[in-house]
């Protein structure tokens, strides 16, 4: 059982992490940060793996492997582990789906201009060999309401001819958007799709959801497939994923993993987590410790409370997105109830040339890591801050300091 050796969230949350002394780490939603106990499990597996590397390979990761789904699968509200599998991360994921499904010239792949880059381009590989069209549906900031979203997708769905509504064969909505971030109505997105065609198949991009919002896979309605990231939000080392499909899609599809191993055998019929379990000769030990990470997470909330380190970092992040409004004399990119740990706050200026070099100033001069950011559409200049716990509100006043400090006009 992998236990924190501090459970005070805050600064004392340091002890527990990796992370440089000197280093301000206001970006934690892209890469992560691995938890300390959580490597050092990681590197025992690694011990034994190279101890005997045929029993680890044939019999001890197989078992292990299955009590690692089992612990995802209840932690998202699933009732078994039959048809969740690990990958090293949402890419994978993502193409291990899209590149398997039998789509034909003119069906119709949709999605927010707010997807992530790397959906935008395996959708626009998909439309080089396939031939497909793709239905990127505009979202305008700052985002006001849920109609924000639901709108926009009705109303580009609604202008679809019959014919081209029967060839809307696939969707992607974000369970949390990456740039700018905030949450979407999956259920209302989900049902808007099937309305139009009843069998076209739904797959939600969580990279970001598992460990800052609870995820409830059977709650988020008539989708077909889920997958997130483990090295985000979850504590757990890099390479670390897990894609959930719709039992109904699993012989009508039959996504495939990004290597064909020799388990793989498709003329023999190899079921969906033969596919997956073994890809190859490589070091698996990152998703046995997804495992870990769970076990890491609730030696924390066994003190200090179940869902504490949700509730820590939203409402640290609800706080520091007031502060930084109030001081900046600026706004947010979306309402309160769209943001958890990872929230949008326009910058003090409309200069992102200036903007960028703010970030690069901040991280030569004192360490500290955001992100400015631009929406190309608006202009607005914004930067995308994550919350942690292992940061307090004195971290952000911080920044807000230093930000008015680097965008003030020099004399």
């Amino acid at each position: 059982m992998v236990c924190a050796s501090n459970t005070t969230y805050g600064h004392q949350q340091l002890e527990n992490f990796l992370l440089d002394p000197t280093y301000l780490n206001f970006n934690h939603g892209s890469f992560g940060a691995v938890a300390r106990p959580v490597l050092d499990a990681q590197h025992n597996y690694v011990l034994q793996q190279e101890a005997r590397p045929d029993i680890w390979f044939r019999e001890t990761y197989k078992t292990l492997i299955v009590e690692t789904r089992e612990k995802i699968s209840k932690e998202c509200g699933l009732v078994n582990a039959d048809n969740l599998v690990l990958l090293e991360n949402a890419s994978a994921a993502v193409n291990a789906i899209f590149r398997s499904l039998s789509l034909q010239r003119g069906d119709i792949f949709v999605y927010f201009s707010t997807a992530y880059g790397m959906v935008k381009h395996t959708a626009a590989w998909l439309e080089v060999d396939k031939g497909i069209k793709i239905l990127e549906v505009p979202v305008t900031v700052p985002i006001t309401s849920v109609q924000s979203l639901l709108d926009p997708m009705k109303n580009a769905l609604d202008d679809l001819s019959p014919e081209e509504k029967a060839k809307v064969k696939v969707a992607t909505f974000s369970h949390i958007s990456s740039v700018p971030a905030f949450i979407e109505p999956i259920k209302e997105l989900a049902s808007l799709v099937k309305s139009v065609n009843p069998n076209a198949l739904v797959l939600i991009d969580g990279a970001h959801a598992i460990g800052q919002i609870k995820v409830d896979i059977p709650a988020l309605g008539d989708i077909d497939y889920y997958l997130s990231n483990a090295h985000k939000w979850l504590y757990a080392p890099k390479g670390s994923a897990f894609l959930w499909t719709n039992p109904e899609q699993i012989d009508t599809v039959r996504p495939q993993p990004s290597v064909i191993s020799s388990e793989n055998d498709v003329s023999g019929g190899t079921d969906y987590l033969t596919r997956f379990g073994y890809t190859g000769t490589k070091d698996f030990t990152a998703y046995l410790s997804i495992s870990d990470s769970l076990d890491f997470r609730h030696s924390l909330e066994e003190v200090n409370g179940e869902g504490s380190i949700i509730d820590y970092s939203t409402s640290l992040a609800e706080w520091a997105g007031d502060h930084l409004v109030e001081q900046w004399k600026t706004s947010r990119l979306s309402p309160k109830e769209f943001e958890a740990a990872l929230f949008n706050v326009i910058l003090p200026t409309t200069d992102y040339e200036l903007a960028t070099k703010m970030q690069t100033d901040l991280l030569n001069d004192h360490g500290i890591y955001m992100l400015a950011l631009l929406d190309e559409e608006s202009g607005i200049v914004f930067t995308r801050l994550s919350s942690q716990i292992y940061l307090e509100k004195a971290d952000f006043v911080k920044l807000g300091d230093l930000v008015l400090e680097y965008l003030s006009p020099r004399k």
